[in-house]
């Protein structure tokens, strides 16, 4: 329900399920784009493409402890690629089909991996991972899920506590 007041919606009809991940040490996620192909993933009937995605970090990493997302073709002044070092209870929004090339269904500059965490870290890195479509998506877990169960009270909860405006 956060996730959808960050972005001023109503409800959460059009998140994918979270996703929590684990990584320990030496475990990473290489290169890849969140957005998704042409075809039937992306088809409108079952929500779209996805628009945003929000990883929300559940522990911290310091920079000797690896687990950094990084993306390839976005940089940082003076420091190559952009990393983004898991820090707990902040999250890092981002939107992998909103701009770059013409009639492409992503944006390129979104490339991004899950550093490995390193040997000698004595943390593991978890996150939740979300992603936004296009339009109301269908749970892909079975019927009667925590999802679907929630959908009502989250909601009505994101109706009662919009964000300020501007």
């Amino acid at each position: 329900s956060k996730a959808s007041r960050l972005l001023g919606l109503d409800g959460i009809n059009q998140w994918e399920e979270a996703q929590t991940v684990r990584y320990r040490r030496n475990e990473k996620f290489t290169w890849h784009l969140d957005a998704l192909a042409p075809g039937a993933e992306s088809s409108p009937s079952i929500g779209g493409q996805r628009t945003a995605t929000l990883l929300v970090y559940l522990t911290d990493l310091g920079e000797s402890d690896g687990g950094a997302t990084i993306f390839r073709d976005l940089t940082e002044a003076n420091s190559g690629m952009l990393k983004v070092q898991p820090k707990k209870g902040s999250a890092l929004l981002f939107f992998p089909a909103a701009g770059g090339i013409p009639n492409t269904p992503f944006d390129i500059r979104t490339l991004h991996c899950g550093e490995a965490v390193d040997d000698s870290s004595t943390q593991d890195k978890w996150i939740s991972q979300l992603w936004l479509r296009e339009t109301p998506y269908t749970p892909s877990a079975p019927p009667g899920n925590k999802h679907d169960l929630a959908r009502n009270a989250i909601n009505e909860y994101c109706l009662n506590n919009k964000a300020p405006s501007n």
